[in-house]
């Protein structure tokens, strides 16, 4: 695709890591951004060996305020031309709201919302002088109700739902579509896979997807120009039948078993 490049936030691993290796194995080439840690080379190594594609990264820490102005800024010093932005970097995670740290809300409102906020501002510019662009945005399953004991995680990919909803609204005349994937489940590491086990054999063979399976079915409907994109036919049954229960009980519900989940991994 010459000079013409995807970036992905947290591309080093988990869902990041599987979407690079699909835009890769689909001829795109890449710019990575994610931590300064040693899984960020490694990953971009592995795919340069096993693919014919370009791929750059910048380690960067993207809670820091300065931080998204800085990719974009590295992206024009070096003229990479962006036509796809994922913007997939985003921290999970289970707490009860009032023992939890300030430090712990913050990271995940920098990090899941004002980074991906920002970095789609800096980069629709770019985006739209390109005759198709796309921006994929990673939500989570979470996004469709509140959420006790995961009360910031699931308000943070809520907004991110709703936002990419409304963004790809204001550039329907534009040659920039956007969509939102709400994966459910995924083991993309240790402490995923242990936070996934506590809920049994039944949710794991039915809800829960490998991370590769999620980035092919992501990228393919990223373009197509899908607005919303739930992986998984299990996944999408149980969507469509929680509509049907009052909100008071699901909430009630999902909050015994998140409070299950922390208890089991204290």
């Amino acid at each position: 695709m010459g000079d013409v490049y995807t970036l992905i936030t947290g591309g080093s691993m988990g869902i990041g890591k599987a979407l690079a290796r699909e835009c890769a194995r689909r001829g795109m080439n890449l710019l990575l951004v994610a931590l300064p840690t040693p899984e960020l080379e490694q990953t971009a190594s592995e795919i340069r060996d096993e693919f014919a594609v370009r791929v750059d990264t910048l380690g960067i820490n993207l809670t820091e305020p300065p931080s998204p102005g800085s990719v974009h800024q590295w992206c024009e010093k070096n003229n990479y031309t962006v036509d796809i932005l994922m913007n997939n970097a985003g921290i999970a995670g289970s707490a009860i709201f009032e023992e939890s740290s300030i430090e712990y809300s913050d990271e995940r409102i920098l990090l899941n919302i004002r980074a991906l906020v920002i970095l789609s501002r800096l980069f629709i510019p770019m985006l739209k002088q390109q005759k198709r662009a796309y921006i994929l945005n990673t939500g989570s399953f979470s996004a469709y109700q509140p959420l006790a004991y995961k009360s910031v995680y699931a308000a943070s990919k809520s907004f991110v739902h709703l936002f990419s909803l409304a963004l790809n609204e204001e550039l329907r005349d534009t040659s920039i579509s956007v969509t939102v994937v709400n994966p459910n489940g995924v083991k993309t590491n240790a402490t995923a896979h242990d936070r996934i086990n506590t809920h049994g054999k039944l949710v794991q063979k039915t809800l829960v997807l490998d991370a590769d399976k999620i980035a092919q079915i992501a990228v393919d409907g990223m373009l197509k120009g899908k607005k919303i994109i739930i992986p998984g036919f299990w996944n999408r049954f149980v969507l469509q039948i929680s509509r049907l229960l009052p909100a008071s009980y699901k909430i009630k519900k999902t909050a015994k078993i998140f409070r299950k989940e922390l208890l089991k991994l204290d």
